[in-house]
């Protein structure tokens, strides 16, 4: 965990801290955490070794990379304020969280590891049933090429749908890269027509759709600062059955300015 509560309940993080401004104590739990400070990790709070509590056990060092970047990216930016890591808000606890311009209140869920989209959806539902705004995202990976098919995963399919098309893959900092799937064409099979005016019979190629693999197509690279609250209403969009949410994101109008025409 990269935040704790000190000895007055207050949530501070783990490099802002000495450890002789300890103890220090697990926002779950409520025991007694030792800040770890090394060389090569981002400091952090781990509980003693006799400890139960599984909170904030299993997090990978990628992720906790992550939120120190885009708690410093944004830490600095004149119209954010309130900003904290791993804040406790009721039955959710998002990665990053801050106040926009002293109104808008912004939760920021980055997703590594695979979840389900009814998990997306609980979270998605008690963010909004506080005011909250919440944008998902997920880091961009290497192997991801508008040359060939990318392989999704369900819960990135979810997003999409719930994105207005698109999903924000982080870059670092404040970048994010929306990008939009495209149906890919597994198969050609060709089959034969008749054409009824002609009389005769004809053959035409016919696109089998995968139900995984999709064609990227990138939009234009925007910051975590650059999007805004927006309401998306509860639809049905194909498979996934989407609830009433508050989201941070560029609305549907600016979603479709971004991607590349035509492609």
């Amino acid at each position: 965990m990269l935040s704790a509560n000190d000895q007055q309940g207050d949530l501070v993080i783990a490099w802002e801290v000495t450890k002789t401004q300890g103890p220090f104590f697990c926002p779950e739990c409520q025991e007694q955490v030792i800040v770890k400070k090394g060389s090569y990790k981002i400091h952090h709070f781990a509980h003693q070794p006799s400890s139960d509590c599984t909170y904030g056990t299993g997090e990978s060092e990628e992720h906790r990379q992550a939120k120190y970047h885009i708690y410093e990216a944004l830490r600095h930016h004149p119209d954010v304020t309130k900003l904290a890591i791993e804040r406790p808000l009721k039955g959710v606890r998002p990665d990053v969280s801050f106040c926009w311009q002293g109104r808008d209140y912004v939760a920021i869920e980055l997703q590594i590891s695979p979840i389900s989209p009814e998990e997306i959806a609980r979270r998605t539902r008690l963010y909004t049933s506080q005011n909250i705004a919440v944008l998902w995202m997920t880091p961009h990976r290497e192997q991801m090429s508008c040359l060939t098919p990318y392989r999704t995963q369900l819960w990135e399919r979810y997003l999409h749908a719930l994105y207005f098309g698109a999903v924000y893959y982080w870059l670092g900092g404040e970048q994010l890269y929306p990008i939009r799937f495209e149906p890919h064409a597994a198969s050609t099979e060709l089959q034969v027509w008749y054409n009824e005016d002609e009389k005769r019979p004809y053959v035409q190629g016919v696109n089998r759709f995968s139900s995984v693999f999709r064609e990227l197509n990138p939009g234009e690279i925007v910051r975590i600062t650059d999007l805004k609250r927006v309401w998306r209403p509860a639809r049905q969009v194909g498979n996934f059955s989407l609830p009433n949410t508050l989201l941070w994101t560029l609305s549907r109008d600016e979603m479709k300015k971004t991607f590349i025409e035509n492609f």
